[in-house]
């Protein structure tokens, strides 16, 4: 779709003795007093001064050789018949206006997009990817919003991007999480890609390397977490569950970090001990990793269109597997 739109717009006027008056501003003044009652909170509401008000008040009933408003001491203002009748026709054809308006600046911008270059800007919502970052990077026709796996797929279900991404565990412990995921996916019509297989761990300074939660917890040392909602945050919340550590015993459990090379640089920095993260982002930084369990990152989408496959061309040459539909996407997990 082209970035340049053309609109259209109109204002009424009063032709009188061959001379154009501008009539939105006595418009304005009549709809504020049938509102308000009273002409000088009307002014008030028009950013008029009082003089300004009713001046134009006075100037648009000798125009039309009638009044507009009837004033009564004590009783405040209302506008005459002529007032409400003015109002009515204003409202009316600005309605006819505002229809005509759409069709005509439906037809101006489907011929803009005919003849102009098209620009066709790819959302995606997706959890932490080093390969989706780099990807962005270099493509600024692709928008990416980094976020937890569930609130990615919950944001793809209500519409809110074309692709989303999430990881989900390998192995026995995956299928509550492959339940909690399958919610905002259709069985219908939801294709899936596998963009990489990776593993998650515990991250460490390389001169105090740390292998367990348990040891964190006895040495007392600080944790740096990830946000509510991430496929990283879900597995350490099942590890804790498993091994009986309660969030109070995990000093730091409340410090959390979008990214993982954030969490990374927080270690790195000494503000923090260990955390959970991406092998490849501890790697980066020279940080000691602990392998804790293998991961799928899939990316959902419902339809490959021709301007959708030319945006992600670089990015499905770099995927593990072509397009799958939803049962070949249950049977990646080789233990359901």
């Amino acid at each position: 779709m082209s970035s340049i739109k053309m609109h259209y717009a109109t204002k009424p006027y009063l032709n009188f003795k061959e001379q154009d008056y501008e009539l939105e501003p006595v418009l304005r003044l009549l709809y504020e007093i049938q509102e308000q009652g009273n002409l000088r909170l009307a002014a008030q509401s028009c950013d008029f001064s009082y003089r300004k008000a009713w001046n134009i008040l006075k100037n648009s009933e000798k125009i039309f050789g009638l009044r507009l408003v009837e004033m009564q001491r004590g009783k405040g203002s209302y506008l005459s018949e002529l007032g409400k009748i003015l109002l009515d026709i204003n409202n009316e054809s600005k309605k006819l206006f505002s229809d005509n308006l759409v069709v005509a600046t439906n037809q101006a911008n489907t011929l803009l997009d005919a003849l102009l270059p098209q620009q066709f800007l790819l959302r995606i919502i997706a959890s932490d990817s080093e390969i989706l970052s780099k990807l962005r990077q270099k493509n600024p026709e692709i928008e990416l919003q980094i976020d937890g796996s569930g609130q990615a797929l919950a944001a793809y279900s209500q519409g809110k991007c074309e692709i989303a991404g999430f990881h989900i565990a390998s192995g026995k412990n995956n299928r509550e999480q492959l339940d909690e995921y399958c919610q905002y996916l259709d069985k219908k019509t939801d294709q899936f890609i596998l963009l990489e297989q990776r593993h998650q761990g515990l991250i460490s300074h390389p001169e105090h390397p740390l292998h367990s939660l348990q040891q964190i917890v006895e040495r007392q040392l600080i944790f740096v977490n990830r946000q509510s909602g991430s496929g990283t945050r879900n597995l350490l919340d099942r590890l804790m569950k498993e091994q009986n550590i309660q969030p109070e015993q995990l000093t730091g459990y409340l410090h959390e970090e979008h990214t993982h090379l954030a969490v990374a640089s927080v270690i790195m920095s000494r503000q923090a001990d260990a955390g959970l993260g991406i092998q490849s982002v501890a790697s980066r930084l020279n940080l000691h990793f602990s392998p804790i369990t293998s991961e799928y990152y899939f990316l959902v989408f419902k339809f490959l269109t021709p301007r959708v496959l030319q945006t992600l061309k670089k990015l499905l040459n770099q995927c593990t597997t072509r397009p799958m539909n939803y049962k070949d996407f249950l049977k990646t997990f080789s233990d359901l």
